[in-house]
């Protein structure tokens, strides 16, 4: 019992770290944009790993980013060819 508790805290603390780090991502984004500079504070290494890890996300987010508008301008140019093509053929 008491264990099944403490598993449902650790869910419950786990899901909110990591939607915090995702606010912190997308708040960085909307900041700085996708090229955020990565600061470091050799005073303080807790502050710096935060950084990095946030920094990685960012990074990582405007790959992903950039590969999603990549596909979806290759769907539009292939929806566009698609319907020429039905309008050529359907006047034929």
């Amino acid at each position: 019992m008491i264990w099944a508790l403490f598993l449902g805290a650790l869910k419950l603390i786990l899901l909110g770290l990591v939607a915090l780090y995702a606010v912190l991502i997308l708040m960085t984004l909307r900041t700085e944009g996708t090229h955020c500079p990565l600061r470091t504070a050799p005073h303080n290494p807790a502050r710096s790993a935060g950084r990095l890890l946030v920094w990685l996300g960012v990074r990582t987010a405007a790959a992903v980013l950039s590969a999603l508008e990549a596909g979806l301008n290759i769907l539009e140019d292939t929806s566009a060819d698609v319907g020429e093509w039905v309008l050529h053929h359907r006047s034929s």
